[in-house]
This record gives C-alpha cells, structure tokens and sequence, in this order.
C-alpha cells in the first residue's frame, strides 16, 4: 500500500491524546508546526480561531486543500519570529512534535516569543519524543533528532518563566516497533508499514495509559 499523507491516514494514538490534552472550544490557538493540519482539521470548528503556522510551503499548501474550515488559517512562519502577531493575543498555542525540529540551543527564544503573544494564564501545549531507553530504537535519533527528558523540559520552562502544571509520558513498544518500520517503509519504498491498521490499533491503546515513548507537557504563562 503506497504511503498516504491525508490526514485520516497519519492520525495516530499520539495525535489523538494530543487532542485531549486541553479543551479547545471557543479558544484562540496558535498551532506551531502545523504540517499537514490534522489538529486544525479536528480542532477548528470548536475553536473561536485557529491559526496554523509552518515553514514547509509544501504542507501548508496540502492543508489548505485538505483543511476547509471558515475560522482555520494557515500561514508561513517561524516561532522565533512571531511579530505579525498582537501581544496577549491567543488563549492556546499548541507545538506538537516540533520543538526537537527548532534550531539547537534556540529552545528559550521561541518560549519567549510564545510568551509574548500568549494571553495572561494563557496555555502552552507540547509534545516531544521522550529522552531515555526508547532513543535507541528512533532511526532517526542517530541523525541528530532531538529528545528530551523531564527534567530537561523543566529547565526550558523555568528558563523562560513559564510554569509547568504537568508532564506525562505515554506511548510504548508498539509504538517504538511502528517507528523502526515507519522509516525504512516511508524513505525507501515510498510504502505503509505492513499491518498498519492493526499497529495503529495497539498503538492507540498504549496512549491511553502512561509510557515511556513521548513527553506530554502542559504550561502556563
């Protein structure tokens, strides 16, 4: 089966326990990274507005072909550069797998940036593959992908006067066997791992429950 980029083929256990991270409905969102746009497509007719930013021209022209919703915008944009935005201007800003994709060491300028245009008590999601045994079966953490612990994500939070109100890791060893297949099938044979309904399936149960795969943090400004 050829490899699918729509947003019904891609969406995963993670994506999903990203959305029950927070209630949406009503709320002004920032989502950084948006890619493809599978949280504005799932988000945005609860969301007051939705405004999805990435760099990749090529993802943002898939999610406005895919994404047809009045109140969800996309646009090409950076986080350390967010000044087209007004001050205390979202209630939500969202960065689902993107902060271990920024520029090394340039973690506390896209914090403060988020700050900056982040409504008083306003709330910070991310997500992020978690640092610790699981790096070893990431392919791509041998190329340079960054993970991070707890503790490291505390540090970045605090450096940036940021307040944590929790931290969770979920996903487990079905997710990490989905990962050692999904970059071989993806990169070389343009193809779907084998079986993918069935892996999507268990990988959609581990994420119901604490793991050890990725870090879920919730801040406040």
């Amino acid at each position: 089966m050829k490899f699918e980029t729509n947003i019904k083929k891609r969406m995963s256990g993670r994506h999903k326990a990203s959305l029950d991270m927070e209630n949406f409905e009503g709320k002004k969102i920032l989502d950084i990274g948006c890619s493809h746009g599978w949280f504005e497509e799932f988000v945005g007719e609860k969301a007051k507005e939705v405004i999805g930013i990435d760099l990749n021209k090529k993802d943002l022209e898939s999610a406005r072909k895919e994404v047809n919703k009045k109140n969800v915008e996309f646009r090409k944009n950076s986080v350390l550069d967010l000044k087209e935005f007004k001050e205390n201007y979202f209630d939500i800003i969202v960065m689902f797998d993107v902060i271990e994709h920024i520029p090394k060491n340039t973690e506390k300028k896209a914090l403060e940036e988020i700050k900056r245009v982040l409504k008083k008590n306003g709330k910070l999601l991310i997500t992020t593959p978690a640092n610790n045994f699981s790096n070893f079966f990431y392919p791509a953490w041998y190329f340079g992908h960054r993970h991070y612990s707890k503790k490291q994500m505390k540090n970045i939070f605090k450096n940036s006067e940021f307040k944590i109100e929790k931290i969770k890791i979920k996903g487990g060893f079905w997710e990490i066997f989905n990962m050692i297949l999904f970059y071989p099938f993806k990169w070389f044979f343009n193809m779907e791992v084998p079986l993918k309904d069935w892996f999507d399936k268990k990988r959609d149960k581990e994420y119901l429950k604490n793991g050890f795969v990725t870090l879920f943090v919730w801040g406040r400004k």
